[in-house]
């Protein structure tokens, strides 16, 4: 990918994040199309050491998939538990994280759809995630007709779900860890109306933010004097899989520790995971969610050993 595209896609990338509208996200998938991106993968048991060899030789540079060489692809779970290929405008995008890949090769966008397709674990790409995070469904840039390059339109449920998992899995884990104590303390005092400007943030132009103040709650337990539990109830309505009807939070008042998590509906009824969200934009997976009602309780005996 050249310089000149690879930076108009991350201009694309932050106007989508500021205005998250369908013309901006066809914009943004018509700019991918023109070019290759950089895709991490690992390399999988069973290689011919030859290739592994040539790999190796090759790696901090361009490199296609060479012939022979099935990649499995490097992916990247969100806080919500769904899982995304990370792919790179440039190289030095796929640096800015802790995360370290072996293998850093260039593929057209249309090639890394086709290959999260084949794999039925996995939700999209997730564009420039260490920086602009930007997810992509297998969907966006299937031709309708075969002509024009047009993406295919979001349903009014996939713009709630959108907008949902940015507020709980990106704006607000960022908010949190960086506002520390003042946000926390500013969720205490009015936890809706904070929440509700970032649903406002998050949603497109198409439809309205459609919560009150009253799709809110928040109950907050000082359990010592080095830690805080808190349990935000979320809206109830919208609620899909993987959307999180509660967020909890550990928080050291001294030290100003803070510890995010989400708990996340599943795809079968009753069924709720819970996932710890990192400063750094990644995720720990901790198993079955508490049950309801015991969540803070949880919290105050919480250990991540």
């Amino acid at each position: 990918m050249d310089n000149q595209n690879s930076r108009k896609i991350e201009q694309l990338a932050d106007r989508l994040r500021n205005d998250n509208n369908k013309d901006n996200l066809n914009l943004l998938v018509k700019e991918l199309e023109q070019g290759t991106l950089y895709v991490p993968a690992a390399i999988p048991p069973g290689t011919d050491p030859a290739l592994i060899r040539q790999l190796i030789s090759g790696s901090g540079m361009e490199q296609g998939i060479p012939e022979g060489f099935s990649p499995r692809p490097a992916v990247l779970q969100n806080a919500e538990g769904r899982r995304y290929l990370p792919v790179f405008t440039t190289q030095k995008q796929a640096e800015k994280g802790d995360q370290q890949f072996p293998l850093l090769l260039t593929m057209p966008f249309t090639s890394c759809l086709d290959l999260v397709a084949a794999d039925g674990g996995i939700s999209g790409v997730i564009l420039n995630a260490f920086d602009q995070n930007i997810p992509l469904n297998t969907k966006v840039n299937r031709k309708a007709n075969g002509n024009g390059g047009q993406s295919a339109p979001l349903t009014e449920t996939q713009l709630h779900a959108m907008a949902r998992q940015r507020v709980e899995a990106e704006l607000l884990p960022k908010a949190l860890f960086a506002g520390k104590t003042d946000m926390v303390e500013r969720l205490r005092k009015d936890c809706a109306t904070e929440l509700l400007k970032l649903y406002e943030q998050a949603y497109p132009k198409e439809i309205d933010c459609p919560y009150t103040e009253d799709d809110f709650d928040l109950l907050s337990i000082n359990a010592r004097e080095n830690l805080s539990v808190i349990r935000i109830t979320m809206p109830s309505s919208h609620m899909y899989a993987g959307i999180c009807p509660v967020i909890l939070l550990r928080f050291n008042p001294q030290t100003e520790d803070l510890q995010y998590f989400a708990v996340v509906k599943g795809d079968e009824p009753g069924e709720m995971h819970l996932f710890e969200a990192l400063p750094d934009g990644t995720n720990r997976d901790c198993g079955e969610a508490p049950e309801e009602g015991s969540e803070l309780q949880f919290m105050i005996d919480y250990s991540a050993e």
